[in-house]
């Protein structure tokens, strides 16, 4: 609903009040929306584990060519906006912090958007792995270049070539059957004292992830981005237990 309304659309019989009743309802109708979904990360992010408990962990469906296709239509467009800062400032954060000069290994790289928050002068190079052919394609025409590669990869199967000071899974572990199975997988390819840093949307779904993923990791720190429009993502490092 718009906020303002030009002259030209208002009857010449109709007085202006309804104007400031209808700019007001729409600022209403905004904030609710807004509180709505921050109440709802919340929950999901708090509720109690005896609560989560209750809820059987099923993985979100999406197809590579649906990636591809929303990729193309511009579906993930909003990612780079000031929506998402927060969120990446967060991770690029703890990569930066957990880094010893090694190499970083980016899963759900999608068109290079961590790789521009990040100061590549604190990693002998990057890897971005993603599923879709049409956002490797972007970041790497982006953000390609001199110790940057993007590849496009499965998580469950891609081998990577060497061992990594970090390693990230950014909002795609809830896509997985087993994302414990995962991770585990991935350890061997962890320098020593390397970590995991993983994101996820604040949901039911994730928090039944964040379960399975504390019960054969260390947990080394947590943190949690918030937005204006109410979403919410909590983001962790991980160590090998």
């Amino acid at each position: 609903m718009p906020n303002s309304i030009e002259p030209s659309e208002i009857p010449s019989s109709q007085p202006a009040v309804p104007v400031e009743v209808s700019i007001g309802y729409s600022s209403l109708a905004t904030g609710w929306k807004r509180w709505r979904r921050h109440l709802r990360c919340m929950i999901s992010a708090y509720l109690p584990e005896i609560a989560v408990n209750a809820f059987k962990y099923s993985p979100q469906q999406t197809a590579r060519a649906n990636w591809d296709a929303e990729y193309a239509g511009g579906h993930w467009d909003y990612l780079r906006g000031s929506s998402e800062i927060a969120r990446y400032g967060i991770i690029a954060s703890f990569c930066h912090c957990y880094s010893r000069g090694g190499a970083l290994l980016d899963h759900g790289c999608g068109e290079g958007i961590l790789r521009r928050h990040l100061n590549l002068d604190i990693f002998s190079h990057y890897v971005g792995v993603d599923l879709s052919l049409d956002a490797v394609a972007r970041a790497d025409r982006n953000h390609g270049g001199e110790r940057t590669r993007f590849l496009v990869g499965n998580v469950e199967h891609y081998e990577p070539e060497q061992k990594y000071d970090v390693i990230v899974f950014n909002e795609m572990l809830y896509y997985l059957e087993d994302p414990e199975s995962v991770l585990r997988r991935y350890r061997d390819h962890l320098n020593p004292n390397g970590v995991f840093v993983v994101s996820m949307f604040d949901m039911i779904k994730a928090r039944k992830v964040w379960q399975m993923l504390d019960r054969n990791n260390r947990l080394v720190e947590s943190s949690r981005a918030v937005n204006q429009g109410g979403h919410s993502w909590t983001i962790r490092v991980y160590q090998q237990a």
